[in-house]
């Protein structure tokens, strides 16, 4: 079954009330899903059975900006993550937050099947011929990129 996802706007609108801010995001052309830039992330959905019906992914700009933003971690300390290239457990668990409550808005669809989102994780891109591999030709797909002050962000949504 494929995820009927959201409008843009209602994702942006539910980022705002997590942030503090709307998110300077609009939908645009997708990311390269097989070539990832370091310190993507990505949270897979699945339902009750372990079936996977999505996914949500963040580059590594957008997890310190959505992550560090709901736990209000200075801007300073984010910027030394960026530089690093890597997320702190705090950031992390912030971006699982995040994840969780767009995973709420997927629920609220009626015709979705009810999805839990795993724990982010580094993302690797799955072999093309594999259990993942749907995730190259979504169902559907929502690519939001803006710029942060950890440069340009893209957070995607997919469904399978």
């Amino acid at each position: 079954m494929t995820l009927t996802l959201p409008e843009p706007k209602a994702v942006l609108d539910l980022l705002a009330m997590f942030i503090g801010d709307r998110p300077p995001m609009a939908p645009a052309q997708g990311v390269d899903l097989t070539m990832p830039a370091r310190g993507t992330y990505v949270s897979w959905l699945t339902t009750a059975d372990g079936t996977v019906e999505g996914a949500i992914l963040t580059d590594l700009a957008a997890s310190l900006y959505f992550g560090g933003g709901l736990i209000m971690m200075p801007e300073g300390a984010l910027r030394d993550l960026h530089k690093s290239g890597e997320v702190s457990e705090a950031v992390l668990d912030g971006l699982g937050e995040i994840f969780n409550n767009l995973r709420g808005q997927l629920n609220r669809i009626t015709q979705n099947p009810h999805v839990t989102p795993t724990d982010p994780q580094c993302y690797e891109p799955p072999a093309p011929d594999g259990p993942r591999g749907w995730l190259y030709k979504p169902g559907k797909r929502i690519d939001l990129r803006g710029q942060t002050a950890f440069g340009p962000a893209t957070l995607t949504l997919l469904g399978r």
